[in-house]
């Protein structure tokens, strides 16, 4: 059975994706902090986080406190990234993503 995508399962199944060892090396020496805020979906705006930690990551369902960057993607942007349709960057330069950034 295919899971529901930005649902608790999806978020589960993203939490081990990002567990894998590959992943873990990739994100060595690296952080960060990202909301997501997700609009027209077919839920309204769903809000999940990603955060990043020397060799660790974990994601979330609502928002995190003081994020580095929030990126506002469509629905539509959102699912083509995720599934690997969109590259993330080629979304971002074409303007089908917006990001406010703290400074």
């Amino acid at each position: 059975m295919p899971v529901t995508y930005l649902s608790q399962e999806w978020i589960d199944a993203y939490n081990a994706a990002l567990a894998g060892d590959a992943v873990r090396g990739a994100l060595t020496g690296k952080s960060a902090t990202i909301q997501m805020a997700i609009f027209d979906s077919p839920q309204g705006e769903i809000r999940y986080w990603l955060r990043i930690a020397d060799g660790g990551a974990e994601a979330g369902l609502g928002d995190l406190d003081g994020p580095d960057v929030t990126i506002r993607p469509s629905y539509e942007t959102s699912a083509q990234v995720n599934s690997g349709e969109l590259d993330g960057q080629k979304a971002f330069i074409r303007a089908r993503s917006r990001s406010a950034a703290r400074c």
